[in-house]
């Protein structure tokens, strides 16, 4: 249960943001159920006033008495402005829908304007400064862009037409990242606080360690497993950083591995979950609702690329054990798969429903969540060992509702941004910029397209910097050659990486605080740890056999390419091949990978010539008198 420390305030105000937030849930799963109350736009408000008036009084404070009250000062304002400002909406609709444009909008229209763009912009500023300045850069542009020069001038506006398009339209603060938060984000957050309720996350860590924990480095890859498994339903890199990392850090610690390296290990696994079907953190949602492609497609589109990055994250460990000597989990901490299965099995009953749900029967994510979540609570209390108490069911709703509105806070500033580069022309322009820089190659644009990923995505959650990477860079890929599903995954996947990429790695951060780790190791490991991934996100570029599209055998040979490459780059970047290899053989092997990239293409002969001989060769050498041991050819471990 959530405590007064939790909250940082005092047990009333607690107790008021409790209430405020499961009267949101009940009004949300009603709204699911039976349709949103009045209109799309005042569902939006309603959910808005709600998530806000949580994230602004839910913080923490200062402990310095005068800085303290400051803070509380500051809170209430700025609730009683997110809630005064929504609710004039509420009340006014009618007439606010129903205006023909900006002209007709009333004095008192433009100033709650004003303060809907100052609320969602002091809600940015909380969560991340980057989102923020993003957002005053958004509302500079739109007022005064007539005064630059060359392509990023347009014709600028005036206040009220300012307030209305960002304000009283879909193209701005009620536009994609407000609808995805109430439509997509909320109730699947809501799904993932009832299964961290009804210890789901235990179970998944105990069938995993009893899957794996035997093998070779067995610690580590059964963090892969249920980091994949949990995370996929979790929805954050961090949340799941958390949720298992508390665990398997430790455990990976106490087998062998060092302890970057296992915060490493989280960080990747953690993150990669998101690219995991059915849910993949929410983000086949949102890319459903921006692409207009249908959920279905992208979640089975997300399968071969998923498997090829657990994959690559397979060998990198593997190699990493073998590099330390390190071997399985001892016996005495390895679970019981058959007691484990007995004790937890129906914890999956909801997990395969949603999937059925939203694969076989196509309801929408929200109605699905929602029946899932509810099968989650039966089946939890079905059974006296997975039992919760009322009170811890309560508290683990009010965590994820605190969650909802954290992301809520930063998505509504999106829709600023939205609303500059819709309503001034400007994201044609940025697609002829970003083209005229790369000279229209693919692989450029792409390159930029990471560079963006990286810069946009510091120390935001992946859902907000998808967000960002779609408006700002999909059109320039697509324009440049790529399939539009490939682009949108290849973004993706960048947004997911930002998270552990220098200098702002927010989850290598979380994983390095577990393990007691230096952060900055901790992320440049993880980054080289993720470079055999890195082949896969390029190849959806170039081909869109991996995400399912195509005939049975195309798909089949450019999977077989992919996870040749993922090999090649693992077994370069970690100097081992079947026996530990030179450094001249490293190299070769990591071009070797680059050379499958493209699908199909005469370089594929050469990549797998190279791997394949530098392969048989050790692995013949490996077998001879003369083989070297591990202590005369391994290599180096400042990685």
């Amino acid at each position: 249960m959530m405590d007064e420390d939790k909250y940082q305030g005092p047990a009333l105000l607690g107790f008021v943001l409790r209430v405020v937030g499961l009267t949101l849930f009940a009004y949300m799963a009603y709204a699911t159920l039976y349709g949103p109350y009045k209109t799309t736009v005042v569902h939006l408000a309603l959910f808005a006033a709600a998530m806000l008036f949580i994230a602004f009084l839910g913080r923490g404070r200062s402990e310095v008495p005068g800085m303290r009250a400051v803070q509380w000062g500051l809170d209430v304002v700025a609730a009683v402005a997110a809630v005064g400002s929504m609710g004039y909406l509420v009340v006014e609709y009618e007439r606010l829908l129903n205006l023909w444009g900006s002209s007709y909008l009333t004095q008192m229209d433009v100033w709650v304007g004003f303060v809907m763009v100052a609320v969602a912009l002091e809600a940015a500023r909380r969560q991340s400064i980057v989102l923020a300045l993003l957002g005053l850069a958004g509302v500079a542009y739109m007022m005064w862009g007539n005064l630059l020069p060359g392509v990023f001038a347009h014709a600028g506006m005036d206040a009220q037409r300012f307030a209305y398009i960002v304000a009283y339209t879909s193209e701005g603060l009620f536009g994609t990242g407000l609808q995805v938060a109430a439509t997509y984000l909320f109730m699947f957050m809501m799904f993932g606080a009832t299964l961290q309720a009804t210890k789901t996350g235990d179970f998944i860590i105990n069938l995993a360690n009893a899957g794996l924990g035997r093998q070779t480095g067995g610690a580590a890859k059964g963090s892969m497993a249920a980091s994949a498994g949990l995370g996929t339903m979790v929805g954050s890199a961090v949340g799941n950083v958390v949720a298992t990392g508390t665990f398997t850090i430790p455990l990976m610690i106490r087998t062998g591995f060092r302890r970057h390296v296992a915060a490493a290990v989280e960080t990747n696994t953690s993150e990669g979950a998101q690219l995991v079907p059915p849910i993949m953190g929410a983000a086949a949602f949102i890319m459903a609702q921006i692409t207009g492609i249908s959920y279905a497609t992208i979640a089975v589109a997300a399968i071969i690329p998923a498997v090829l990055y657990y994959l690559s994250l397979y060998w990198v460990i593997h190699i990493e054990a073998l590099k330390e000597g390190l071997r399985g989990m001892p016996e005495d901490e390895i679970p019981s798969a058959k007691e484990t299965m007995k004790d937890g099995w129906h914890l999956l009953i909801a997990p395969v429903l949603l999937f059925w749900l939203l694969i076989v029967e196509s309801y929408t994510p929200a109605y699905a969540s929602l029946i899932a979540l509810a099968v989650a609570l039966l089946a939890g209390m079905a059974r006296a060992v997975t039992r919760v108490p009322i009170r811890e069911l309560v508290g683990q709703f009010d965590t994820g509702i605190r969650q909802a509105a954290g992301i809520t806070a930063l998505i509504i500033s999106i829709g600023i941004l939205q609303a500059a580069i819709v309503a001034t022309g400007l994201g044609p322009r940025l697609t002829e910029i970003i083209l005229s820089v790369s000279d229209g190659s693919l692989i450029l644009t792409a390159l930029l397209t990471v560079v963006a990923a990286t810069l946009l995505g510091m120390g935001m959650p992946t859902p907000i910097a998808y967000l960002l990477l779609a408006m700002f860079a999909a059109p320039a890929l697509i324009t440049a050659g790529a399939p539009k599903l490939g682009a949108h995954l290849f973004l993706f996947y960048f947004a997911i990486k930002s998270g552990s990429t220098p200098p702002v790695a927010l989850v290598a951060v979380v994983a390095a605080g577990i393990a007691k780790a230096n952060w900055w190791r901790t992320s440049v490991t993880a980054f080289v740890h993720s470079l055999p991934g890195f082949i896969v996100a390029f190849m959806f570029l170039y081909s869109d056999a991996l995400l399912m599209q195509g005939a049975p055998l195309q798909i089949a040979a450019a999977a077989v390419s992919a996870g040749v490459g993922v090999f090649a780059m693992a077994a370069g970047i970690q100097g081992w091949c079947g026996d530990w290899i030179s450094w001249p053989e490293r190299a070769a092997l990591v071009a070797a990978a680059i050379s499958l990239i493209n699908p199909g293409s005469l370089t594929d002969v050469a990549g797998f010539a190279v791997v394949g001989g530098i392969l048989a060769f050790r692995l013949v050498r490996k077998r001879g008198p003369e083989s070297e041991t591990r202590e005369t050819r391994s290599p180096t471990k400042e990685i």
